[in-house]
Parts: C-alpha cells; sequence; structure tokens
C-alpha cells in the first residue's frame, strides 16, 4: 500500500473514540490558545494592515459562511481561513511544536477546521477536535521525516496538508479523496519566506504564508469533493518534483510517516508561549523576571545584563548586535532577545503591552538595551526541546545574581493547565479590535473546554466574532 493510501485511511477511520485521553486535552489547549492568538491578533499592525486586509475580504463579498475572529462579519469559508490564519500569527503567541524541529502548527489548522465547519453547520465538537488532531498530527509526520537540519526555512509547507486534512475531515472526504485533496494542496505550496522574523520592509506581511495555507488546505478539500483530481503519489514518486525533492533535497525517512500511526499522536509534545514573541526568548525572558522578582531588583539599579544562549538562538534573536538593539515596528520587537529582556525587566512582566508600538515609546526599556549583551555557548545546544538560558545581571551596588532556565513555562516538561490557556486567552480579548464581553469570554472557555458536548461548534467562534 502506497503511504498516501495509508494516511488516507487513518483520517477516515481515525474517531475522537480512539484518540488517547492525553491527546484530547492538550487539542483543547491548541484550540482555545490558536483563538486567543488570533483574537489579540486583531490589533498588532504596524500602518493598519489587518484592518486593511479586512475591508478587502469583505470588499470581495460571496456567500456569508464563516466568520472573522474579532472583526465581525461572515465571508467565504476559504477567505475566512486566510484571514483568521494571518490573525493568530501576528502576535507571536501561538503554540510549537518542539519535539526537536520547533514549528507552528495549529496556526494553520484550527483556522481552516473552524471555518469549514461554520460552513457546514451542525459540526460536533468530538468531530470538530478529531479533525484538528489529525491535522496537526499529518503537518508534524510530514516535518519529522526530514529531520532538523535540511532546509529549515521550507519547516512549515507541511501545513498546508495539515489544513487541508482537517478540513477534508469535517467535510467528511473519502481515503480517495484525501487523496486528491493532499495533491492538491501540495500544487498551492507557497514556501517563500522574508526572513527571520519577517523583519524589516517585509513585517507587515508577518502571517500571510500561514494565512495562505490555511485557505489552500480548505479550498483543497473543497475541490476534491467536487471531483477534481490531482497526483496525489507527490511523497512517492521518484522524480525530484515530489515533495521531498522539491523542499528538503530528497532527504527524509519514509517509515516517520507512519509508524505509529492512529496510536502514537504528535500533539502532546505541543508548547503554549506565556511571552507574544519568539519562542527563542522565552527561557531568557523567565531567567530575568525570575531573577528580579526574587531579588527584588528594579529597573534603575541594574548595570549590566549578560545573557548566555545558544550559537542558534544568538544568530537568530540577538545577531546582528546592532540591528537586533534596534527594533523598528512590533514585529522585529518579537525577535529581538534584548527587546524582550530588557522589557520584562522594566514591566516586571511580559505580556502584549511589551510589544506594541506603545512599548517602542518607552525610553525606558531603550535605556536598559544598551546594558544588555548576550554570548553564544555551545554547551547550550541540546538536542530537542528549548535551548536553556543563563542570564547574569551586575546591580549599581556590585551584587551579581544568575539565574538559568531549561524548559519555559508552557512547554511539554513546564505544561500549562487549561486554566493558564483561559487566562491567556482572557488577557488576548482585551487587544481585541472590538470588545468581546465577558460573558462571551467565558462561554468559549466552558466551551472549549467540555467540546465532547458541543453539539454544534459554530457557537464558540462566532462568540468571537
Amino acid at each position: 500500500m502506497r503511504i498516501i493510501d495509508t494516511i488516507g485511511k487513518n483520517l477516515v477511520e481515525t474517531t475522537f473514540e480512539s484518540l488517547p485521553p492525553e491527546v484530547v486535552d492538550v487539542t483543547k489547549k491548541q484550540i482555545l490558545d490558536t483563538l486567543a492568538a488570533a483574537v489579540g491578533g486583531t490589533t498588532c499592525s504596524i500602518a493598519g494592515e489587518i484592518n486593511k486586509l479586512v475591508e478587502l475580504v469583505k470588499d470581495w463579498g460571496g456567500k456569508e459562511e464563516s466568520s472573522l475572529i474579532g472583526f465581525g462579519g461572515r465571508v467565504p469559508a476559504p477567505n475566512a481561513a486566510f484571514v483568521n490564519g494571518i490573525l493568530c500569527v501576528r502576535l507571536d503567541f501561538d503554540d510549537t511544536q518542539v519535539r526537536g524541529l520547533k514549528i507552528h502548527l495549529s496556526r494553520a489548522i484550527v483556522p481552516p477546521a473552524f471555518a469549514m465547519a461554520e460552513r457546514q453547520g451542525n459540526i460536533g465538537g468530538k468531530e470538530f477536535l478529531t479533525a484538528v488532531a489529525l491535522g496537526h498530527d499529518l503537518a508534524f509526520r510530514l516535518r519529522q521525516a526530514v529531520g532538523q537540519d535540511v532546509n529549515a526555512s521550507f519547516g512549515m509547507v507541511t501545513n498546508f496538508f495539515g489544513a487541508a486534512a482537517s478540513a477534508g475531515k469535517i467535510l467528511g472526504l473519502s481515503k480517495e479523496q484525501f487523496g486528491t485533496a493532499l495533491g492538491l494542496a501540495f500544487h498551492q505550496i507557497s514556501g517563500a519566506q522574508s526572513g527571520p522574523g519577517t523583519a524589516g520592509a517585509g513585517a507587515s506581511i508577518k502571517g500571510l504564508n500561514n494565512g495562505i495555507a490555511a485557505k489552500a488546505g480548505l479550498t483543497s478539500a473543497l475541490l476534491a469533493e467536487r471531483g477534481f483530481t490531482a497526483n496525489s503519489d507527490f511523497l512517492e514518486t521518484s522524480n525530484k518534483k515530489n515533495m521531498y525533492g522539491l523542499f528538503f533535497q530528497g532527504l527524509y525517512s519514509p517509515e516517520l510517516l507512519v509508524s505509529g500511526l492512529g496510536k502514537i499522536f504528535t500533539g502532546p509534545h505541543t508548547s503554549q508561549k506565556e511571552f507574544p514573541c519568539c519562542h527563542g526568548q522565552h527561557t531568557a525572558i523567565e531567567a530575568a523576571l525570575d531573577l528580579v522578582k526574587r531579588h527584588g531588583v528594579r529597573p534603575d539599579q541594574v548595570a549590566e545584563v549578560l545573557l548566555h544562549i545558544s550559537p542558534g538562538d544568538y544568530d537568530y534573536l540577538a545577531s546582528p548586535v546592532e540591528k537586533k538593539q534596534n527594533p523598528q515596528n512590533i514585529i522585529e520587537t518579537q525577535f529581538s532577545l534584548y527587546w524582550g529582556v530588557a522589557s520584562a525587566i522594566v514591566y516586571g512582566e511580559a505580556n502584549i503591552r511589551n510589544f506594541t508600538s506603545k512599548a517602542l515609546q518607552d525610553m525606558r526599556i531603550w535605556e536598559m538595551i544598551r546594558k544588555i549583551s548576550a554570548r553564544p555557548e555551545k554547551d547550550l545546544v541540546i538536542g530537542e526541546g528549548f535551548t536553556p538560558a543563563i542570564l547574569e545581571l551586575k546591580t549599581k551596588e556590585g551584587e551579581v545574581y544568575t539565574e538559568r532556565v531549561d524548559s519555559p513555562f508552557g512547554s511539554p516538561e513546564n505544561p500549562m493547565s487549561y486554566e493558564n490557556v483561559a487566562e491567556k486567552f482572557r488577557h488576548c480579548c482585551e487587544y481585541s479590535i472590538r470588545p468581546i464581553p465577558t460573558k462571551a469570554q467565558e462561554q468559549v472557555i466552558r466551551l472549549i473546554g467540555q467540546i465532547e458536548e458541543v453539539k454544534d461548534v459554530s457557537e464558540i467562534v462566532r462568540l468571537l466574532s
């Protein structure tokens, strides 16, 4: 049997009842966490581009099928998946799959799943959660088969397949139709990115690639249902035009695609974020907060701060120093280790407030940045998961304090509870473009927490629109 046929069979036959309890629990957190990031992302603009995007999509018109999170209104399902897929990336607050790869999957799977569920109507919570869990598992398996070191910049092209899988499961595709839907998704892949953190002139497009993946996945499922055909042998065909030949130099381990399929799910390796910025910053920010709180260090007492981080985190978040110490917009702050640590020390916390246009005007943060330096340390490189950070802080009085964090809060080793994610959701709702009543917030939290009993998940997303 071809690998794609095995995958299609698993997508069709897997039910809610066959999901391990820990997968159900973590998928609930993934769903609520992704909605939190999307709601908060509605106001994460550099020059109003998010508002303009919504205006553009509404101007396109079309059948009112699926909701625009935060903004309100309903548009054709592919367009809702597109916009909501962009929104949940803007804050950089969405979860990360940390089993060695550090890729973002829920961002491309939850939005099209909700858009398709609204379009279809009467999609129950069990069916919806199963679709999300399957989409996540497939997207990760496709990427895991490559390993860590080959064309990492293309790491999230497999999200196109996860989006197609989750949307197709809700649509009720057959095994053969799943093969077609995944083949159609392959033909729509956009792997280009504008560099680390989509910085500089490209910052305003942050999330666009994910919106394209979400829309493409949903559209692929609809096309397959309508009888379109596509080459479903995009994984194993021997020429260089298969997915791994095009994006990953043809290097992959096919056995990883199906090993434990339907029995072992990858969702439990997901890490929720405590702070709205690149996950590579989290150990350093947590170290800074733990240290200043425990020792009662005030910002005006700080003389200098030295960060010991892995070479990979240094290259991505701390170099070149002159650029990373001078972020020009809110997107660039999300990928500046100096900004993240400095703002945490100044504010005594790290949340959405730290990464806003208003914070960019706070001279206290800029002054603190000049006191911070970073040093790459090979000893901090580990095989999987997050890389540790060590923070040394020297006060003007000559005291020296040191703090090390290995596993940030929210990681599988130090997980968030559902209530922790709920509190994060409430915080994100404070930044919604349109006010979300407290009663509606609590209903969303309750409904996802007991999603097995929900008769129509459209109720959830419509509370946020």
